[in-house]
This record gives structure tokens, C-alpha cells and sequence, in this order.
């Protein structure tokens, strides 16, 4: 029995309708079921973490499915990676399946190239997969051009529904919602995977050009001239922060104690050390929802890794448990920087508004610890938030200036379907019901920062919003100094140049102007809720470019 029958079988429930479905048993008599595996990147990133685990499953227990991975990568080139370039590219490649990881911000960029692709390729199954699909299911399965969503963990979701399409075995897809023919949604349960050794480590070679990663975006703040690998030694966090995805799929968890899920610390230190060997790594980046969640874990794992890689790492940690043993112990193994989340520098508002607990004191003898180790900061912020006033947000300034952390971060607050803050933002009035892309990065381009919510003028008005911004950007500038050891292999802050959504949508649509196909369906950008609202297209390819450069490994 495939270990996928064992996983969280849906019960009370219909029967399952398996005539009505459009896709069962669609490959049948295929040798091989060809599945495209896709993402939407808007930041130059070329890894995603969830693809790469789906994909060693698949290798590992259905080796007939041919697997090829197409992102969507924005940055890369914006004109090869527009909706309906996109489209053609995918109509090459002939597939049986597509399957996107989409975040949740993601999801309204995203919706052109589902229009365009199913009207391209109507005999194709489109699966959405990711926090979008987890988080905010009915949005997703609504969409006219979805046949298939996975609504919690992928891998034995995936294996189900490659089964089905080959007609190897009968419906419902468990771990998918399935839209029949008729429009009518079957729906079945989220998978929870706890056993973490069930599961091969992630596949990397998906991401590969020409056998390695000389040229491929593998990091969000690594140092350029290293090959810098991001890697997860588990999954999960067993803090409610009202503002992030994991709050509500921790609430949904059946097994609570499984939740927190961690890879033995001599398999994970083996498999660091074969991918140091395959691919030269320099650098590792952990980007474990939260590295520190299972202290024993992280205490044997140093001690290993300290003694058979040594390589530097940065991880994703909490001010409550940087004390200086830790720090100390970190640095020893070689950590180079430390991760962490302020979001807020008022203590009241962050604890009663973001469930988040700790002092400013904890902040700043946390980042003390950091530095008397000898380990960079680099601090996550949050601005624009549901009943945020322009005080909260200078308070935030004024606490990272107080610290000086090698990296200050800061981004808009997107509303997550879900999540705490975004039923509190719901509640108070404060949705935009009909602003589509929301800026989840800082628009430096033309120095204009705009919310993401409804103006409370008597709290935070816009004026008073862009003026701080733009004292944080120049904070930023002045500040920003991450650095590998004593080398000069600065980082650069990535929010400084980061295009914003409707200049994409703007690039998107000026190039598709320029393809001319009589036997395909043009592409509407206004009929597909993209705004145009645009800067000139030469200012916009300089950025593209830079951008591109800013990313790319030597």
C-alpha cells in the first residue's frame, strides 16, 4: 500500500462522483505523466523550498512522472516570463499537469497567467498548491481557470493526484479539492505529515542550470560571491503570531505535538555535507519557519556541524532565547548572522495587536548578545498595520536605531487571509476590497510608499505613512553593512531597488502588446484585474536590469 493511502483519509463525506471528474484516468497509457512545477518569483529568487520536496517524493516512489520546473521569474526577465510568453513556453513542453506554489500575495499577480494558460491549454489541469491554497481555499478553487487545490502538506497530495490522472487509482485525490464538471467542489482533508524521516530531502537539482548554481538566485541576503544554499532542518512553529500563515495552520493541526517536526541532527549534518560536495556551497541559509524550535535539536545539531562542515550559516531565531550561551554557541559553529523579528517597537501595540511577548530590553540585549559574539543582526519590520499609528512606527525606527543591526528590513503589512490580524483589519473596516496589488516590499523606485489598508487619518495618515518610510529607507542606506567575515562582499538591501507590482503588471503588458498570433487568444490585462497604471518603459528595463545583476552568483 502507497504511503499515501495512509495519510489522513478524509471521513463523513459524499461519495466520491468519479464520473463527473474531467480528469480521471487522463494519461492513461502514457509511459510517463509529464508535470511542470511552478512558482511566481518577484524578488530574483530561484528556490522554492516546497517544489524541491515535492519533487524528491515523486522521484523517489513514481519514478514515470517526468518532471520539469518553469518559475515565473519576474526579475529575470520580465518579458520571457510575461503571462502569455509564459503560456507559450508551457505549450512546448506538452504537460499532463501544472502545479503552482503560490504565497498568498501572490495569488492576484498570479491569476493572468491561469487565465491565459487554461485558455491556451484547456486540456490542462491546473493544481494550486502553498499557503494561498491552504490558507484561503474557497478563494482559490473559485477561480474559474483551478481544477485542483492542495490544502495542507504536498507530497503525498501530489502522489495521489499523479495516480489519478494516470488512472493507477480511483478518486476522490486525498489532500486536494477537485472541481467536477458539473462546477461543483469535492473536497477532502488536508494532509498533516508529522514523520518528517518518511520523506527523502529536498531536490535540488530542479534548480540547476548547466549542473550547478553559478547561475541561479539561491539567496535572499547571502553573500554574492559564495554559492549560498537555503536549507530547512524542519518545519513548523509553535508560536501564535497574529500576522503569519503558521497561526492558523497550527490551530488546524490534529496532532499538536507533531507539529514541530525536525530531521535527526546526524541525517541533516550528512545531507549538508553532500550538498556541500555537489554543488561547492559557501554559505548556507536555514530558513526554517523558526531554527530555534527544538532546542535539543539545535545543541546536537551545532556540535556536528561545527565538527564535520563549518561552513557559515544564518538562521531565523526569537530575542526570547538569544541569550549569550546561545549566541556563543552559534558563532562556534559558525552561524554569521542571525534573523530576527522586532516588527514593532512598541512594546503595547506588539504584544496586544501582534501576540508578540518580548520586551524592548530583550530586543536590544538580544541583539547586545549577538554582537558580543561577534554574529551580524539583521531585524524584520513591519509597517502600515491595522490601527498602527505614525508614533508605533517611529517607536520601530527608533528602537533598530538604538540596536544598529547589521541589516534593517522593513516591509508593508499585507493582510493574510486566515490569519488573526487580518480578521482584526476585517473587523475594524480597514480592507481594500479592490487594490489588487499590494506592496509587500519597500517601493523605493519613485520614493512613494502607499498602504496596503484604509487611511485612519486620526492614527496614521498616508502623508505620515511615506514620510516615515522615507525616513527608514534613509536609515537603510546609511545603516545597511552585512558582510562575509572581512571580505568586501557586501550585501546589498534588495528593498531599495525592488520594483513594484504595477510596473511588473505594466512590463507584463507593454511586452504582450508585441506578440502578434492570430491563432491564440490575446491576453487582457484590464480584463484580468491587472492595473497599468505604468512608469516609462525604458526607467523600468534599467531597473529590470540592475536588478538581475544585483542577484546573480559570479
Amino acid at each position: 500500500m502507497n504511503t499515501a493511502d495512509l495519510i489522513a483519509v478524509s471521513s463523513e463525506r459524499p461519495a466520491y462522483p468519479q464520473a463527473k471528474s474531467k480528469w480521471f484516468g487522463k494519461t492513461a497509457g502514457k509511459d510517463k505523466l509529464r508535470l511542470v512545477l511552478s512558482f511566481y518569483s518577484p524578488d530574483g529568487n530561484e528556490v522554492a523550498m516546497p517544489l524541491a520536496a515535492i519533487s524528491a517524493y515523486l522521484k523517489r516512489d513514481f519514478p514515470w512522472v517526468e518532471i520539469i520546473l518553469k518559475p515565473i521569474l519576474i526579475v529575470r526577465d520580465p518579458v520571457q516570463h510575461n503571462p502569455e510568453n509564459y503560456a507559450r513556453s508551457i505549450a512546448e513542453l506538452d504537460p499532463d499537469l501544472i502545479a503552482f506554489s503560490v504565497m498568498s500575495p501572490h495569488w492576484y499577480p498570479m491569476e493572468p497567467y491561469f487565465e491565459i494558460l487554461k485558455s491556451m491549454l484547456p486540456g490542462l489541469p491546473i493544481c494550486i498548491g502553498g499557503y494561498q491554497a491552504m490558507l484561503s481555499q474557497e478563494q482559490t478553487i473559485e477561480n474559474p481557470n483551478v481544477d485542483f487545490i492542495c490544502v495542507g502538506d504536498g507530497e503525498y497530495a501530489m502522489g495521489n493526484l499523479v495516480q489519478f490522472l494516470h488512472g493507477r487509482k480511483d478518486g476522490p485525490v486525498d489532500g486536494m479539492w477537485e472541481k467536477l464538471n458539473d462546477g461543483e467542489v469535492f473536497r477532502t482533508e488536508p494532509h498533516q505529515i508529522g514523520d518528517l524521516a518518511a520523506l527523502p530531502f529536498p531536490d535540488y537539482d530542479i534548480f540547476e542550470r548547466d549542473g550547478s548554481f553559478r547561475d541561479v538566485n539561491t539567496s535572499i541576503f547571502g553573500p554574492k560571491e559564495k554559492v549560498v544554499l537555503p536549507v530547512m532542518t524542519g518545519r513548523g512553529c509553535p508560536y501564535r503570531c497574529t500576522y503569519c500563515c503558521n497561526t492558523p495552520l497550527l490551530d488546524g493541526w490534529k496532532t499538536k505535538k507533531e507539529f514541530l517536526r525536525k530531521y535527526d541532527p546526524e541525517d541533516m549534518v550528512n545531507e549538508l555535507i553532500r550538498l556541500r560536495d555537489r554543488y561547492n556551497v559557501g554559505y548556507f541559509e536555514f530558513w526554517d519557519e523558526l531554527f530555534l524550535s527544538n532546542l535539543k535539536f539545535v545543541r546536537a545539531f551545532f556540535e556536528i556541524y561545527k565538527e564535520k562542515i563549518g561552513l557559515p550559516f544564518s538562521i531565523n531565531s526569537r530575542v526570547e532565547v538569544m541569550n549569550e550561551k546561545f549566541c556563543q554557541s552559534a558563532k562556534e559553529a559558525g552561524c554569521h548572522t542571525i534573523w530576527f523579528g522586532i516588527e514593532s517597537g512598541d512594546e503595547t501595540y506588539r504584544s496586544t495587536m501582534l501576540g508578540r511577548k518580548m520586551t524592548n530590553q530583550q530586543v536590544i540585549d538580544a541583539a547586545a548578545n549577538c554582537k558580543k559574539a561577534g554574529i551580524n543582526r539583521l531585524t524584520f519590520n513591519i509597517v502600515g498595520m491595522p490601527l498602527e499609528t505614525a508614533e508605533n512606527m517611529r517607536q520601530t525606527l527608533e528602537l533598530n536605531r538604538r540596536i544598529a543591526p547589521e541589516f534593517f528590513f522593513f516591509f508593508p503589512y499585507i493582510p493574510l487571509r486566515g490569519t488573526p490580524l487580518y480578521d482584526r483589519a476585517k473587523a475594524e473596516g480597514l480592507l481594500l476590497t479592490t487594490k489588487k496589488n499590494l506592496h509587500y516590499l519597500s517601493a523605493a523606485n519613485d520614493k512613494q510608499f502607499t498602504l496596503n489598508m484604509k487611511e485612519r487619518p486620526e492614527l496614521l495618515s498616508a502623508e505620515q505613512y511615506n514620510e516615515i518610510c522615507l525616513e527608514m529607507l534613509a536609515f537603510q542606506e546609511s545603516n545597511n553593512r552585512l558582510s562575509l567575515d572581512d571580505e568586501v562582499a557586501t550585501v546589498e538591501d534588495k528593498s531599495f531597488s525592488m520594483i513594484d507590482d504595477e510596473q511588473k503588471a505594466a512590463l507584463a503588458s507593454a511586452a504582450t502588446e508585441k506578440v502578434a498570433d492570430d491563432s491564440v487568444k490575446t491576453f487582457d490585462p484590464a480584463a484580468a484585474g491587472v492595473d497599468q497604471a505604468v512608469a516609462s518603459a525604458q526607467k523600468q528595463s534599467g531597473i529590470m536590469a540592475g536588478l538581475r545583476n544585483l542577484f546573480r552568483s559570479p
